[in-house]
């Protein structure tokens, strides 16, 4: 339960999923996005998020959608989180967390509907080498 509670939160009637894959992992599956400049170093990660409904149950499919990626007690790096092909719209980037120390990504979410911006905080901390 613990675990899910990190990698889930409802916010202004969204539900907020949060992944972190290691980009090694994904090399080879095809592009999932339609940028071509990924650079997949020894400690880059594709962070992804799925947002739904929380009234319908339905995937929202027309957010747009900013991560920050912040090492504790640093800056951080903002990134676009992009439309996924395929027919399970997610969103997601690659950022580069070189230190083994938690990270706070913020997410932010804007709906098509009404642009209004919601925010949900995770936090991550990578695997040692």
């Amino acid at each position: 339960m613990a675990e899910h509670a990190e990698r889930h939160q409802k916010v202004d009637g969204l539900s907020v999923y949060f992944g972190v894959i290691p980009a090694q992992l994904i090399v080879g599956h095809g592009n999932m996005h339609r940028t071509t400049d990924m650079i997949h170093g020894k400690h880059t990660y594709h962070i992804l998020v799925a947002l739904f409904d929380n009234k319908s149950g339905e995937r929202i499919t027309d957010a747009k959608i900013k991560a920050t990626v912040i090492p504790l007690g640093m800056k951080g790096l903002s990134k676009k989180l992009e439309s996924m092909y395929g027919d399970l719209i997610s969103y997601g980037n690659y950022f580069t967390l070189s230190e083994v120390t938690p990270y706070i990504i913020k997410v932010e979410i804007r709906r098509a509907e009404n642009g209004v911006k919601s925010i949900a905080e995770f936090t991550f901390t990578r695997p040692r080498d």
